[in-house]
């Protein structure tokens, strides 16, 4: 990826991928737990909102000099519980599924697609020449930092760190939706 026009674009068509899959499940299906994995669609939406959420205060925060806030990453003034292992993948997204847990899938719905915007508009910030940046993430409590690498430390380019967020996340996703959809919802 060497332009940000370029990844905006992929970015662009795998969102559309990933909603058209979502649109093809059955609408009784969407909210029935243990559908894709111990998911539910409305899980998967509000997941990957939730990290397109993230995302968008890391990059906001990068392109201002500023520190990315718990309200930026994640749109509440409450941190995450204390002793939550960050360096775990799984423990992020089972907090981040708890914490959305109570939405309507309507809420999940706007949430996703205000934090889709958001992210979209700051990649727009960003100068193609930053995509090649090699990034870390620090620690920043419960935030995390995504920052220049101290030495030493494993970084990968941002546009690796906006991959694992956008296209790729979704296309990650859209698989089991696909198949979802092609099966009848079972009562």
């Amino acid at each position: 990826m060497t332009t940000v026009a370029e990844l905006l674009n992929r970015t662009r068509e795998s969102y559309d991928e990933f909603k058209q899959a979502i649109a093809a499940v059955p609408q009784e299906t969407v909210t029935k737990p243990d559908t894709i994995g111990t998911w539910s669609v409305r899980d998967v939406i509000a997941h990957v909102g939730a990290d397109e959420l993230w995302m968008a205060g890391q990059i906001e925060a990068l392109h201002f000099g500023t520190l990315p806030t718990v309200a930026s990453c994640y749109g509440i003034d409450t941190p995450p519980p204390a002793g939550m292992d960050w360096n775990s993948q799984d423990a992020r997204n089972a907090w981040q599924r708890d914490r959305l847990r109570d939405l309507s899938l309507e809420d999940v719905r706007a949430m996703a697609a205000e934090a889709h915007a958001r992210l979209l508009a700051a990649i727009t910030l960003l100068q193609d020449s930053q995509l090649g940046e090699p990034l870390a993430i620090g620690e920043l409590g419960t935030v995390g930092h995504i920052r220049k690498p101290h030495d030493g430390e494993t970084a990968w380019p941002l546009w690796e760190w906006l991959r694992g967020v956008t296209y790729h996340h979704y296309a990650d996703h859209v698989e089991a939706l696909r198949a979802l959809a092609g099966r009848p919802a079972s009562g």
